[in-house]
């Protein structure tokens, strides 16, 4: 997979390299691509698994303060989903220009893009679920049955009481004229539910939310909304699985900020 992207004074390249995204950032970084360069990679680590890696040897910027951007993104995505971001820089005069910035704050830099790819961490492929959503009134349903079989499949018995009302929760919000996408994660004993949309939600609509999701779920959880690019957003939510509740998962044949302390 290779995508360029032009923009103004700046090119923009991704590829697929050993199942991970791969930008190629070339040109010039100014106030006009500073908000193109955030989106593109917003969108990238909240669709990939792995992580993201952003070349920038070729990247001049207008102005040593516009290179907070990548930590920008980082922070976006460090909750949702948690990706791994990683900068490749071999250029000097660049990497002093950002170490003077104290930048990046949060994001790893390397010299290669081997170095930035050996130092990933993979999760399996089966710790995902993500599902476009039908456009009418079953769709509730079917994200409920959605995330009951990836209950039983990931062995979470615990959750199946619980993870399937929440996706229910989560679409019932959600009015949105394109296809809505239900996106179920299992990490490091937790379990997020989350659905892509380009619906905003208001602080009334959040607080009713919160509190449903409140009076649903019998662990800790956390939920937050994390942007995806182009006007979309991730709205999830992150449970805690009960460490009395994992056992082996089962198998089944494929079909597909707020902080409460219970």
């Amino acid at each position: 997979m290779t995508v360029e992207i032009a923009d103004h004074d700046l090119q923009i390249d991704i590829r697929e390299q050993n199942g991970v995204v791969v930008v190629r950032l070339t040109g010039r970084l100014d106030w006009s691509t500073y908000l193109r360069v955030q989106d593109v990679l917003l969108d990238c680590a909240t669709k990939e698994l792995v992580g993201v890696v952003v070349e920038l040897d070729d990247l001049v910027a207008e102005s040593p303060a516009l290179l907070v951007v990548f930590d920008v993104v980082w922070l976006s995505a460090a909750r949702w989903p948690g990706i791994s971001l990683s900068l490749v820089v071999s250029d000097q005069l660049l990497r002093s220009t950002l170490r003077a910035r104290g930048l990046p704050r949060h994001i790893p830099m390397h010299t290669t893009t081997r170095d930035a790819l050996s130092g990933l961490v993979r999760p399996r492929h089966e710790d995902r679920v993500d599902t476009v959503l039908p456009t009418c009134r079953c769709m509730p349903h079917v994200a409920e049955r959605v995330t009951e079989r990836a209950c039983e499949r990931w062995g979470v018995q615990a959750l199946l009481d619980v993870a399937p009302q929440l996706a229910v929760e989560l679409v019932s919000h959600v009015e949105d004229e394109q296809p809505v996408s239900l996106l179920l994660r299992m990490h490091d004993n937790k379990m997020s539910v989350a659905v892509r949309t380009t619906t905003r939600l208001d602080l009334r609509q959040w607080n009713i939310m919160r509190r449903n999701v409140a009076s649903i779920a019998v662990c800790n959880f956390t939920m937050g909304e994390t942007p995806a690019g182009g006007g979309r957003h991730i709205i999830w939510t992150l449970l805690d699985v009960p460490e009395d509740s994992r056992r082996p998962p089962s198998r089944l044949t494929e079909t597909t900020v707020f902080t409460h302390q219970a």
